[in-house]
């Protein structure tokens, strides 16, 4: 049988289950976008390729299966790193491919001539051409298998793509034998005998290798304090006395790390979020740990988790203080919407939270017992404006679920006009736009530095018109008392709906 070699690529897509791939129109992937039309394979598009790349990474940090974007060429590509970046520093599985001119035209001056590869690659586990048509079905093997732990792009040139190749010529990658990763739990076993005061600190490297619940199981069983790195994945998706929420960036958290005697982290390495330190690791063997640890006392650390949440409630009261404090008068603050959120979003509902501020205000408390791996934030990037296109990708991994896209002013208008896109392909969700006009935390730190905000305010933007002018449903919410039943009435709704809170600023430091 013979096939375009772009035919048996979107078929070998499909056989993979991938039922979707996030686009925008361009020459370059014509014949992809019709082979994979032909496959059964739905094209979700957008208006900007950024949210493409952020939707299909979002779904690989959602699902822990590669999502697929695929864009045209050139300045097309150069858009969509936004996306691929955000998977490389979170170690998402993602797939993105390009498009390019015809192969012996590239390096002569064709159309968006670029070296799609080399620029990619220094952000991705695997970036090549698709050069020869009979190994179409290998590079994608190969990009497959690479994705699962990271990005991966493939530039995929238009006759590469178009030439008919047999099916008896396909050549394919051999199946790699299964590798077994052992680790030495022994040490953190014997530093954990040792210790009085251990934390956990858990990281996006424990959600990624399905051990969280493994993780929690070990925590509760010895009572011991479990804290997540801001912006990394949650494991808790049920409320736990063990839970302590989030640490690190901007806002810190409560001052268990500082008190602690025994840092066990599930991270590959250290970085900002916990000063550098090199506390000891596990990122795998949290069941044989709990059977290297089968004598040890239990609750072996029962009075040092009362402690460590009386710390948490002493950094919680502090929180609260502080947006007292910001308060003007009867006016919404942040501090508001977070309460809100609390009182109605349902326990299996996807919560996105975009922007610098009302990010921070939801990490430091909505996740002091309990924080799901199907929320969303930023990611390690610490990017804004990821948020539609999450809010996109939320949909479609979970169908029946509320999806609440909590976002500040300056992120949501990074790429507002794909609410277009996502009401119209039906991928609706809630999305709350806290709008203090500000870039919130940079204003916050020009403040303690130069005692004043250096093109930090932004202008007034009415979103529940432009969320209407986009066919879209929308509502300003004037008085916090009114916020509740607008998200309430929000999330049952089956269009894309946006509530507009104007707030008082601050940040939760």
């Amino acid at each position: 049988m013979k096939k375009a070699a772009v035919e048996w690529f979107a078929e070998a897509l499909r056989a993979r289950g991938v039922t979707w791939i996030s686009t925008l129109c361009g020459h370059g992937l014509d014949p992809l976008f019709q082979a994979a039309t032909q496959a059964g394979i739905r094209l979700v598009d957008t208006r900007n390729e950024q949210t493409a790349a952020y939707l299909a990474e979002a779904y690989g940090r959602l699902s822990k299966q590669p999502g697929v974007c695929a864009v045209s060429s050139g300045v097309a590509v150069a858009n969509a790193l936004s996306g691929l970046m955000n998977a490389w520093f979170d170690g998402a599985p993602m797939l993105l491919i390009s498009g390019s001119a015809d192969s012996d035209r590239l390096g002569s001056g064709a159309f968006q001539d670029l070296d799609q590869t080399a620029l990619a690659r220094p952000i991705t586990r695997l970036s090549r051409t698709i050069d020869t048509p009979t190994r179409v079905l290998e590079a994608l093997d190969a990009a497959w298998a690479a994705a699962q732990t990271g990005p991966v792009h493939l530039m995929f040139p238009m006759d590469v793509q178009r030439a008919v190749v047999d099916e008896t010529d396909l050549v394919r990658l051999p199946a790699a034998p299964p590798t077994l990763r052992t680790t030495d739990v022994e040490p953190v076993a014997r530093a954990l005998r040792d210790a009085s005061r251990p934390v956990i600190v858990a990281s996006s490297e424990v959600y990624y290798s399905g051990e969280g619940p493994e993780l929690v199981a070990f925590a509760e069983a010895y009572q011991i304090p479990v804290v997540t790195r801001i912006w990394d994945r949650g494991i808790f998706d049920r409320a736990s006395d063990v839970c302590l929420g989030v640490v690190g960036a901007a806002t810190g958290g409560p001052a268990l790390l500082a008190a602690s005697d025994c840092v066990v982290s599930t991270a590959e390495t250290s970085d900002y979020r916990t000063n550098y330190d090199s506390p000891l690791r596990l990122a795998r063997g949290w069941r044989q740990l709990s059977e290297t640890m089968a004598g040890f006392g239990r609750p072996a650390f029962a009075a040092w988790l009362i402690e460590a949440r009386r710390l948490q409630g002493v950094h919680r009261q502090t929180v609260a203080e502080m947006a007292q404090s910001q308060t003007i008068a009867s006016r919404t603050h942040a501090v508001h919407v977070i309460e809100a959120l609390e009182q109605w979003l349902p326990e299996d509902a996807v919560l996105i939270a975009d922007g610098g501020s009302i990010g921070q205000w939801a990490h430091q408390l909505l996740t002091m017992r309990r924080y799901p791996g199907h929320w969303l934030t930023c990611g390690r990037s610490g990017v804004v404006g990821y948020g539609i296109g999450a809010a996109m990708a939320a949909r479609l991994a979970y169908p029946d679920r509320a999806v609440v896209l909590l976002s500040g002013d300056g992120a949501f208008t990074f790429n507002a006009t794909d609410l277009e896109p996502a009401q119209r392909q039906g991928l609706h969700f809630t999305a709350i736009v806290a709008d203090d006009q500000c870039w919130g935390i940079t204003h916050a730190g020009h403040l303690r530095q130069f005692g004043h905000g250096i093109s930090t305010q932004l202008g007034p933007i009415q979103f529940d018109l432009l969320a209407r002018a986009l066919g879209c449903a929308g509502r300003r919410i004037e008085h916090k008392k009114e916020l509740g039943e607008g998200l309430r009435d929000a999330m049952k709704s089956r269009d894309v709906t946006v509530l507009h809170v104007p707030i008082t600023g601050g940040n939760p430091a």
